[in-house]
């Protein structure tokens, strides 16, 4: 399928998607002999929206050439609402997960934690974000689960176990990510909301579940590390199968945040590999203040894509639309601070991963969209990233996650 068919059929289904329920609700009549028809027009209409959808999600080359999927990060966006935080087109409340569907955008992305807190947005436990996935998945939308193993934050800074689980035993340990990871899988399968797509650890180069599950490049010698890694992230993949339902099959990213250092990269995903570790996709964070020039993005894309013959995806980036003093002397701003520069760096980026040899770029994905001023809740940089504006207005880069034409 040519990708201006695809386009066109994206296009129409979206439309047809909207309306289609309407007609069929118009036309949903107690008349006994119309029931037959319009029992099916009924049924016809709820399978445009999930038609539609799966088109949305589709590449703008051909239909088969690779599962490219863009979206975003929205795991606040519950919590910045019941902040008083409101979401606009043009001036006009709307669903800000309409909003971003209506832009191009395929997925979204949640993250969890195991006991967070509920200070800020650190609310994302399993009630909290099954909530969330299921608006998700009444949206059309493709359902990316992102695992931190933690009550809090995980990153390359800080992987700190869960608080009941600080003192178990290594052997325990092992027991409780494969018990943890089903029993999670479970509530998704249970609530109909099975993910698309799974992260079992957030950038995980230096390990997870710390100090048992640290690695670092530093220490490359130490084969230990990595045996004990290797066997929590094969713990968390069992635990993963066990709670699938027949036929499901999500995704799995192996999550890294290091495109700017390519030989940590290469290591990490070379002893992920040799430890039986599986995945799907190489997923990478991109900031530029913090990874650099586009050019060693789009180097490190392809020679990881081409090294280990597996699919490539930009799973976490953002840009600011205005300035900060966040931003004062940070390196790699090499897009204007404004909605059109951020617009700009987006587009981009998207063009980079796709661009990357053998149709192996695999999608793009946002960080925290939502982030905006106004409220009462701490902002991430003042709200300089979102992709709407500080009275909640949508943002001209939220288009450019689209499929580049």
């Amino acid at each position: 399928m040519k990708r201006k068919t695809v386009d066109r059929l994206r296009k129409r289904l979206q439309s047809l998607a909207r309306l289609v329920p309407r007609f069929a609700a118009l036309f949903w009549s107690p008349c006994p002999v119309l029931f037959p028809v319009l029992r099916f027009l009924r049924s016809a209409c709820r399978a445009v929206p999930a038609l539609a959808a799966a088109v949305l999600a589709l590449p703008g080359g051909c239909a088969g050439e690779g599962q490219w999927v863009n979206g975003a990060d929205v795991s606040a966006l519950a919590t910045f609402e019941r902040h008083g935080a409101v979401y606009r087109r043009a001036g006009q409340p709307e669903d800000a997960l309409t909003l971003l569907r209506a832009q191009g955008l395929a997925g979204f992305r949640l993250r969890l934690f195991v006991a967070p807190d509920g200070q800020g947005v650190v609310t994302n436990d399993l009630r909290y974000t099954l909530k969330l996935a299921k608006r998700i998945k009444r949206a059309g939308g493709h359902l990316l689960l992102d695992i931190h193993y933690s009550d809090t934050w995980a990153d390359p800074g800080r992987q700190l176990k869960p608080k009941a689980w600080s003192r178990l035993a290594f052997p325990d340990l092992v027991t409780q990510v494969r018990t943890y990871t089903h029993d999670v899988i479970a509530a998704f399968v249970k609530e109909g909301v099975v993910p698309d797509s799974i992260q079992l650890g957030n950038e995980i180069t230096n390990g997870l579940l710390w100090p048992d599950g640290q690695v670092e490049f530093a220490r490359r010698d130490e084969a230990a590390d990595w045996t004990r890694l290797g066997e929590l992230l094969r713990a968390a993949h069992a635990g993963l199968a066990a709670a699938l339902p027949p036929g499901a099959r999500p995704r799995t990213i192996l999550h890294i945040e290091s495109p700017h250092q390519l030989d940590r990269a290469l290591w990490f995903c070379r002893q992920a590999t040799a430890a039986g570790v599986p995945f799907d996709v190489i997923g990478v964070s991109y900031y530029p203040d913090w990874h650099g020039s586009l050019d060693s993005l789009r180097t490190a894309l392809a020679t990881l894509a081409d090294t280990f013959q597996k699919p490539v995806m930009v799973v976490e980036t953002a840009y600011p639309w205005k300035t900060d003093e966040h931003w004062k002397g940070r390196p790699h701003l090499d897009w204007p601070l404004t909605p059109a520069g951020q617009q700009r760096f987006l587009r981009e980026v998207v063009e980079t991963v796709r661009a990357v040899p053998g149709g192996r770029g695999a999608g793009v994905w946002y960080w925290q969209p939502e982030a905006v001023s106004g409220t009462d809740l701490p902002v991430w940089v003042g709200g300089s990233c979102a992709l709407f504006d500080d009275h909640g207005n949508l943002l001209p880069a939220a288009a450019a996650l689209a499929m580049p034409r």
